[in-house]
């Protein structure tokens, strides 16, 4: 009889000018099985099998299944019937563009098989649709219900890569009335599922997971994989009450949080409306949790209203024993969207600045010591927790820190009040650490001064302006100006 053999850029890519392709190569299974004239009658089925068997573009083998086992030859696990038997009689004959099909029992009981496909070229984020049509057997022994394993993963291999989509599909037996040449009344029906890719590799699988004791199993066809949603820039775009990273949202520790509410918008600042989201809790350390039906899980589901908004009731957020920050991010339809909640147990880290503080001071080689610094300042209500400081000596500049009954940073709140706070200079002696420092800004408006000790070496190069570098917090400004003079 006549090949069935496409071209291979139609069976690559789809019908020429298709501004969609299918993604899937040879997805009516064309592209290399030869039917024998013997083997086109409608009582049969056409089990080429064993070495007979060819799919130039597809993967396929035994299920990994009890009763499919890879073993044999990869052609015993499935069959490749024509299109002419595949539907003769059959409603769908007009609507799967003359696709062959693939029978998923191969050479007999304990032969189940799969067929799969690496797909490449993805847009990470992007929706695509799996359709393809299924059909129980109708042929060798009485009508029978099958199933199918249908699956995609990320990555270029069946096994190992995460799940995208996957589904049992169970196939309705084929009807009992029976067409000429003594096989069943053919049905197919056509799924559709669909995926969200997370990179630009996935892989789609069919294997068959019908019962043992049949020598036929689900009939496969016209399978393709098009684009159905563009990569949107869904976010978090802000919560009420507002915060961020400076005002966090905060509750005592060991206390459930407040109400608050996250809002949801596209690229084009639409709300997402009707959305399900699922909230994701990080770190675990603080041993914080979401609350709700007897549970205390890391994720929370909800759905947006029609301004985008997700609420999360007071109490749903529980607070654990462990002061410290804590971030909420989003999924939606398995992808992870832009933007974070920042959270944290225990107050809120109040914000403040830092800047170079006082007038320049003048080093001579092997001279006096002098104490440049940074000034402090703080615009938020209420006082700023303890810090953590690091001042560290440009490179190259020829400058030490001077130890006065040891390294210490010294603290002038704005009464002229000073408290000194002992440190740790670093093995490279290029640093000093200063852990728990009160920065003595205690209201809205207030102001402090910090500075360290130290000298220029013998060395040093002349002149030259340089100065230190202050880290306190999150915070990082350059000290005092330092002129440094031959002396």
């Amino acid at each position: 009889m006549t090949s069935n053999t496409p071209s291979e850029k139609e069976s690559a890519a789809g019908p020429a000018g298709d501004g969609n392709p299918n993604l899937v190569k040879d997805g009516g299974f064309r592209a290399a099985p030869r039917f024998n004239s013997d083997e086109c009658g409608f009582s049969r089925a056409l089990a080429a099998g064993g070495d007979n068997t060819r799919l130039v573009y597809w993967d396929y083998g035994g299920s990994g299944n009890a009763n499919g086992q890879p073993g044999g030859n990869p052609g015993d696990y499935i069959d490749v019937t024509n299109h002419e038997y595949s539907f003769a009689q059959s409603d769908a004959e007009d609507k799967v563009d003359s696709s062959n099909a693939i029978d998923l029992v191969g050479r007999g009981n304990g032969r189940h098989g799969y067929v799969g496909q690496h797909l490449s070229g993805l847009i990470t984020g992007a929706q695509y649709d799996v359709t393809f049509w299924a059909s129980s057997p109708w042929y060798n022994e009485d009508p029978h219900y099958t199933t199918m394993y249908y699956s995609v993963s990320d990555g270029t291999v069946r096994d190992g890569g995460k799940p995208l989509d996957n589904d049992y599909v169970v196939i309705p037996q084929a009807r009992r009335d029976p067409i000429p040449g003594g096989s069943w009344r053919r049905q197919w029906k056509q799924y559709q599922k669909s995926f969200i890719a997370q990179s630009p590799d996935a892989y789609l699988s069919f294997a068959d997971d019908t019962g043992d004791g049949y020598w036929t199993g689900t009939m496969l066809a016209c399978v393709s994989v098009r684009l159905s949603a563009p990569v949107h820039d869904y976010r978090i775009s802000g919560t009420d009450p507002a915060s961020s990273a400076d005002a966090p949202l905060s509750a005592p520790k060991d206390t459930p949080f407040d109400s608050f509410r996250v809002r949801f918008l596209d690229e084009t600042n639409q709300p997402l409306f009707s959305q399900d989201v699922t909230l994701r809790l990080e770190p675990h350390s603080t041993g914080s949790h979401f609350s709700y039906g007897g549970q205390a899980p890391l994720t929370y589901p909800g759905k947006t209203d029609g301004d985008g908004w997700l609420t999360v009731p007071a109490g749903t957020l529980q607070a654990g024993p462990q002061e410290g920050p804590m971030q909420i991010y989003a999924r939606l339809r398995g992808t992870d969207l832009h933007g974070q909640v920042d959270l944290r147990v225990g107050a809120a880290t109040a914000r403040f600045s830092v800047s170079p503080g006082g007038t320049p001071v003048t080093l001579t080689r092997h001279g006096e010591t002098r104490y440049p610094g940074v000034q402090l300042r703080t615009d938020a209500d209420g006082g700023v927790p303890p810090q953590k400081i690091r001042v560290t000596l440009p490179q190259g500049r020829g400058l030490r820190f001077v130890s006065e009954g040891g390294y210490q940073l010294t603290v002038m709140d704005a009464h002229f009040g000073t408290t000194a706070y002992s440190g740790t200079l670093q093995p490279d002696e290029q640093s000093l650490v200063f852990d728990g420092v009160d920065l003595a800004l205690r209201a809205k408006g207030a102001t402090s001064t910090a500075w360290v000790a130290v000298k220029a070496l013998p060395d040093a190069p002349a002149p030259a302006d340089t100065a230190l570098t202050f880290h306190v917090g999150n915070q990082t400004s350059a000290s005092t100006l330092i002129q440094v003079r031959a002396g």
